[in-house]
């Protein structure tokens, strides 16, 4: 019965929700103050003496689209906002003539969230399908004005679904996601004869010490007629390219060529320079080298463009993965960029502090987790010594969404953009195709094989996936597999971690995110369960167990707590949805045992002890006395009078014979009845408190509640679970309102058959076809700690089921008694009744949020069906 009411309770949180979304139809923007572009790295912007950009930040106008008329709020950019809807962004911007006529203006998107139609001047020149990857394409020179102010027009669409967006709408402990331009936008102007595109590639030697740096690179001649008059004969160029200090000083040249190139065409030049004893990159010696490209025309010269590289050589051999021909052990971390006000925005500085912390912990590798990253962490991870792996913010997919070629598409799209403005960045070690995979699944196998193979076709990168059960097969194209683990010790699964590395090689098995959620808060020691020693303990210990079983590398998830749109069970019960799963809190405070524990073992310094401490109870003692003091009222109104005495046993013994008293109207009292029903509704409230307590840490039920893709029922539920005593009051009033809910339908349904009934009638069965619920009141006050024992739970739950069907049953038979109608009639029209209303309620949550794929895919992740 409990899950009945459970799910009756979900639905008038629906109504509340409906409402609440109806009457509240704003967005609500978010701005970072004086926020700046890092322009002072010239060699990320690509500024140079013939390059420049022009910042569009700032100031900008927002209305809503379709409503001309609306008054234009001005909002500063980059900036988030919450809610959901259809909004335009202006701003305009000046150009001389000199930058029309004599450059190329390439508009650059560092993240938009979600859709976008992006216009100039009132005309559409570009679609963004969606996704917060950065993009960026040319502007029409013959749409530009330099005489009057342009116009930059982005119509955005922001609405996340549960079938075709990245990411979906389901999304376990993701970060918060919010719409908005939540990146820098900004000009390029090159000049019109430019180098367009530029590949480096290092290729070293079997004996690491010397290495061959192949250039590719496009050059393009957009000039315009008045330099093609210049000469009869297409113009000859010579590109120069050379390695420079930072001084600018030329270390070694480039060979170069002269070529010829005719206006409105592009031509590929390749150059190869060999470097003997290279400085090699690696995490503890981030070395790189600066690459100038220069181009001229006779001694004229048109474009100069700096270039960072790194020369590295990292793959993933069968054994282990090889850094510079030496074995190399991932040493990682997972990362969120959040801010406790502005989510994932964060300015320049906020990043590289960021990065710092990592660094100085001791990792030497860092994972971009559930999210698209800001081009400049890469960077960031370049210059300070970290291995970048970044991956398509997808995880927990039902097959059914998976086989859907239009999702298919949308990865292959958000991938191929990824790889085109990511795959530069020499610090990138890897890309992953997301998580929470099922081995199992064909339709998961296949996606991988196919996302893997773009990756490979488009790039060297080192292709990796995320599973949440280890049940492995050989997927083509998929170099490295990733082992979830949450709450969960490695050591718990070793057997299997072994059989793995045995079937596949040491080298393709790492734990690609080990985490441990805390709830409790600091404690007196580690045998307390869900508090900061215990996750330091857990992470000890997966760093020693890594090391013994020779783990391939392993990535300690995450490095800072942040927020979600949805509550987090295991994390505990917060308004702000915090996921305390961080080694530090959002403040970057270094205090917490876990980055202590962490920090001395990563950079082998002295160990910090963990205290041991005493174990801690937390069963409610709310539960056991509440259950006394029902029984004690029991008591007393079992002793009130023989009648009553009289009526219980012959309700639950006789209950054929009850029922027809009370369709006959024989003297019942009112008072006594109602007395019990609030019993009844109290102990019912007892025993769903109970199981809502011991299910406070259940992975399966957050992802069962997750699966309905509604914030509002997630907090509801999140409170419920870490509340109990508010709980036992709140249940107890809604079962209260439940039951005289039925007994309405029970008098509604007596219309159905012609049959007069007594609305005291029809609340008097309702009430006493439950009094079985009063014999549980013993077991509500022991329930939890049974539970918790967890020596006897699955006849526990059998023992319930069977008890509700054994109450349905008495429900319906005293309706049929009550209705004077055939049983068979009867049951059959409350078995249909309650299936509609289930079914309706499961039908709208899969047409909004696909809840029943999401269900039966829970089901099979924690191997239940």
């Amino acid at each position: 019965m409990q899950i009945f009411l459970l799910r009756l309770c979900s639905t008038a949180v629906l109504f509340l929700l409906l409402f609440h979304n109806f009457s509240i139809g704003q967005v609500v923007f978010k701005e970072f103050p004086d926020y700046q572009i890092r322009s002072s790295d010239y060699i990320f912007f690509d500024i140079s003496e013939t390059r420049s950009i022009i910042p569009l930040i700032g100031k900008w106008f927002v209305r809503p689209f379709n409503d001309e008329e609306a008054k234009k709020v001005s909002v500063s950019v980059p900036s988030i906002f919450e809610g959901r809807g259809e909004l335009i962004f202006e701003k305009n911007f000046t150009l001389t003539p000199n930058q029309v006529s004599q450059n190329i203006l390439e508009l650059i998107f560092f993240g938009i969230n979600f859709s976008a139609d992006i216009s100039v001047n009132n005309i559409i020149i570009y679609r963004h399908g969606g996704g917060e990857y950065p993009f960026k394409f040319e502007l029409p020179r013959d749409i530009l004005r330099s005489d009057v102010e342009n116009l930059l027009s982005v119509r955005l669409g922001y609405e996340i679904d549960s079938k075709n967006t990245i990411p979906l709408k389901q999304r376990f402990m993701y970060p918060k996601n919010n719409g908005g331009i939540a990146g820098d936008v900004f000009i390029h102007l090159k000049p019109n004869i430019f180098i367009s595109k530029t590949n480096i590639k290092s290729i070293l030697s079997e004996d690491f010490k010397n290495t061959e740096l192949i250039v590719e690179s496009v050059i393009r001649n957009n000039a315009i007629k008045t330099f093609e008059a210049l000469e009869e004969e297409p113009p000859e160029f010579n590109l120069m390219i050379s390695i420079v200090n930072k001084s600018g000083e030329i270390l070694q040249q480039f060979p170069s060529n002269p070529f010829f190139l005719e206006r409105n065409k592009d031509v590929t030049q390749n150059q190869v320079l060999k470097i003997n004893t290279p400085d090699l990159w690696t995490p503890e010696n981030p070395k790189s080298y600066l690459i100038k490209l220069e181009l001229f025309h006779a001694d004229s010269l048109l474009d100069i463009s700096h270039k960072s590289i790194s020369i590295f050589n990292f793959i993933s051999n069968e054994n282990s993965f090889s850094l510079n021909g030496n074995d190399f052990k991932l040493k990682g971390v997972t990362y969120v960029p959040s801010n406790n006000i502005y989510g994932s925005l964060l300015p320049y500085e906020q990043m590289e502090y960021d990065i710092t912390l990592i660094k100085d912990a001791g990792f030497n590798t860092v994972r971009f987790l559930k999210c698209v990253p800001h081009p400049y962490y890469l960077r960031l991870c370049e210059q300070y010594g970290l291995l970048a792996f970044i991956e398509l913010p997808i995880n927990g997919l039902p097959s059914g969404i998976v086989q859907d070629q239009s999702f298919q598409n949308r990865c292959k799209e958000f991938l191929t953009n990824y790889i085109t403005f990511y795959g530069h960045q020499l610090s990138l070690a890897a890309i992953g195709m997301g998580g929470g995979y099922l081995p199992e699944v064909d339709s998961h196998i296949s996606l991988i094989s196919n996302l893997s193979k773009i990756v490979k076709d488009r790039s060297d990168l080192v292709t990796y996936a995320s599973f949440s059960n280890l049940d492995f097969q050989q997927i083509e194209y998929l170099d490295v597999y990733g082992i979830e683990l949450l709450n969960l010790n490695a050591k718990d699964v070793g057997e299997t971690i072994t059989q793995l590395q045995n079937d596949f090689g040491p080298g393709k098995i790492i734990v690609s995110e080990a985490g441990y959620t805390v709830n409790a808060g600091g404690s007196d020691g580690y045998v307390n369960d869900y508090s900061f020693e215990a996750q330091a303990k857990y992470f000890e210990q997966l760093l020693t167990y890594s090391d013994q079983i020779n783990l391939a590398g392993y990535f300690v998830n995450t490095m800072i707590d942040y927020r979600g749109d949805y509550a987090s069970f295991l994390s505990g019960y917060n308004q702000e949805n915090i996921y305390r799963i961080g080694l530090l809190d959002e403040n970057r405070n270094t205090n917490r045992i876990t980055y202590k524990v962490l920090y001395a073992k990563l950079n082998n310094l002295e160990k910090v002890t963990i205290p041991i401490g005493s174990k801690k109870e937390d069963a409610p003692m709310g539960f056991i006395i509440f259950g006394l003091v029902l029984a004690i009222f029991m008591g007393v109104l079992v002793n009130s009078g023989r009648k009553f005495r009289e009526d219980a046993s012959r309700a639950l013994l006789r209950p054929y014979n009850f029922f027809a008293d009370v369709r006959d109207q024989r003297i019942i009292s009112a008072y006594q009845t109602t007395l019990l029903g609030i019993i009844i509704a109290a102990v019912s409230a007892l025993i769903a408190a109970n199981f809502l307590f011991f299910l406070k840490t259940s992975l399966f039920f957050e992802h069962s509640v997750l699966a309905f893709a509604n914030p509002l029922i997630s907090n509801v539920t999140n409170y419920l679970l870490w509340h109990p005593l508010p709980t036992l009051f709140w249940l107890t009033l809604f079962n209260i309102v439940f039951l005289v809910i039925i007994s309405i339908l029970v008098k509604t349904g007596s219309l159905a058959f012609r049959t007069k009934v007594y609305i005291n009638s029809a609340y008097f069965t309702v009430i006493w076809s439950l009094i079985p619920v009063v014999l549980l009141i013993p077991v509500g006050i022991v329930l939890y700690r049974v539970l918790v024992a967890n020596v006897a739970n699955i006849y526990i739950y059998i023992g319930l089921v069977l008890i509700f069907i054994w109450i349905l049953y008495r429900l319906m038979k005293g309706i049929y008694v009550l209705f004077d109608a055939n049983p068979g009639k009867v049951f059959f029209y409350c078995i249909l009744f309650s299936a509609v209303v289930i079914g309706g309620f499961l039908f709208y949550f899969e047409l909004e949020s696909s809840t029943v794929q999401y269900l039966i895919f829970t089901l099979k992740q924690f191997n239940i069906i």
